[in-house]
């Protein structure tokens, strides 16, 4: 069942040591166990990972679904909310799917008032690198970007370079 080529590598997840076939929990911490990753068998099973067993961003295969989650690094509840489905493309799909902008200057007047430019395209979530005078912004820091609109939590000064790099 096991893809991990699609996460690119090749598959080794984990220290690499003798395995302790008698683990059944996925694990990354020494502390717990040195088997690496583990599928389980369904959504339930996964759930039912003591919390004492789990770290954040553990990778977590369901065969029944033939789906993979990673644990959210937060203060879990006890369910599926606990994991984000993680989707995996081979190569060429990826290479396929997605079109560039690289270094586009956004539309807006930077005069020291204007918080908001326009992109040509709407990006991809979260594939966006957004620089002010060639320095990386911090996403929901100093910028939240909504459609293909970016807004500055501060307006950039007359003279800033604004540019912006993305997947659409």
């Amino acid at each position: 069942m096991t893809e991990f080529f699609k996460l690119g590598g090749i598959g080794v997840m984990g220290y690499i040591s003798p395995m302790d076939t008698g683990d059944t929990y996925a694990v990354i911490d020494p502390l717990y166990g040195i088997d690496g990753i583990r599928n389980v068998e369904n959504i339930d099973e996964m759930i039912e990972i003591p919390f004492e067993r789990r770290r954040g961003g553990m990778i977590v295969g369901v065969q029944y679904e033939n789906k993979y989650y990673k644990l959210k690094n937060i203060e879990w509840v006890g369910d599926l909310s606990d994991w984000s489905e993680l989707y995996l493309v081979t190569v060429d799909e990826r290479q396929s799917d997605y079109n560039f902008s690289d270094k586009e200057i956004p539309e807006g007047s930077v005069n020291d008032v204007n918080h908001t430019f326009t992109l040509s395209n709407i990006p991809i979530l979260n594939s966006e690198h957004v620089y002010l005078n060639g320095l990386l912004q911090e996403s929901d820091y100093d910028y939240i970007i909504n459609d293909n609109e970016i807004t500055f939590y501060e307006p950039p000064i007359s003279g800033m370079r604004i540019r912006c790099s993305y997947r659409y």
